[in-house]
């Protein structure tokens, strides 16, 4: 399994879960998903399960799965696109539509390819697999 490294805050421990703030690094800056980076907040918050004893303030290695990253990145980047070249083809040669109106469906293409991402960022945010490897020593 592929995994991304990164380091996160404990801000509260129980019953085995903790609940840790990962801090944000460079590359989360191009990234719109809030199930990876967090998007409107400065860092992103989560619940994980973990054996280890942990108390507020702990810094800790977390692994984040590499192809989660991978798949956020190509519903952000190459869905859009793909969307307004398939609702300019249907406009202009299934439907007959003129080119303003073909290229104006294309952006009907793009809103909904926005929808459609809001909808599987809410959807990939239960699927994110994320595990505390260790206690970083200060």
């Amino acid at each position: 399994m592929d995994y991304q490294e990164d380091l996160a805050v404990v801000k509260e421990y129980k019953n085995g879960y903790a609940f840790i703030e990962i801090q944000k690094t460079d590359s989360c800056k191009s990234c719109g998903m809030n199930a990876i980076c967090g998007k409107g907040s400065k860092n992103s918050r989560c619940k994980v399960k973990t054996d280890l004893d942990l108390k507020p303030g702990d810094v800790v290695e977390i692994y984040i799965s590499a192809g989660v990253k991978v798949v956020s990145s190509l519903i952000i980047f190459i869905f859009p696109i793909l969307m307004m070249i398939a609702f300019y083809l249907l406009a202009k040669f299934v439907f007959k539509f003129n080119e303003n109106f073909s290229i104006l469906s294309s952006f009907t293409g793009l809103l909904i390819s926005g929808i459609i991402i809001y909808i599987t960022d809410k959807l990939l945010t239960e699927m994110v697999n994320i595990v505390i490897v260790n206690k970083v020593e200060k």
